[in-house]
């Protein structure tokens, strides 16, 4: 097998050429592989790269032009853009909670209303987050309330 990767400013996403003589079960293995790759989150702490399963990560937030994910026991900075996660995780309860937050839906543990019709959020992990009130209609309807 040989491995080719062309590294260039260039190319606006990854693509990944397989050429082979025939697809068999070590291409369907490895195209696996990439593909359940693709599930996992990439965060980064202390110089060290980690893959976090979606489900596992309580929420997303940016700040100062730098993307932060929170575990139950880690922050970990992502190299996504808010907008990417969204797009990467729509199939996951993920929800655009603010400008700067986005929140995993199955991690809530209570949805209260605050003043200017923003609602508070309290999380499995006991942090509060807002959901501005542009957010909260979306949020709503996802709910059914």
């Amino acid at each position: 097998m040989k491995i080719t990767i062309n590294e260039s400013s260039n190319n606006s996403e990854v693509e990944i050429i397989i050429k082979c003589k025939a697809v068999d079960d070590e291409i369907h293995r490895i195209m696996s592989m990439i593909k359940n790759s693709e599930e996992k989150i990439l965060g980064i702490v202390d110089g060290s790269t980690h893959f976090i399963e979606p489900e596992n990560i309580f929420y997303f937030e940016s700040v100062d032009k730098k993307t932060f994910m929170y575990t139950k026991s880690q922050v970990l900075e992502t190299h996504l853009k808010l907008y990417e996660i969204e797009k990467k995780l729509t199939k996951y309860d993920f929800f655009r909670a603010s400008k700067s937050t986005v929140i995993n839906i199955s991690k809530i543990k209570r949805l209260s209303p605050r003043f200017n019709g923003k609602l508070e959020v309290l999380l499995e992990n006991d942090e509060r987050l807002i959901i501005s009130r542009q957010y909260v209609r979306i949020i709503k309807e996802i709910l059914g309330l």
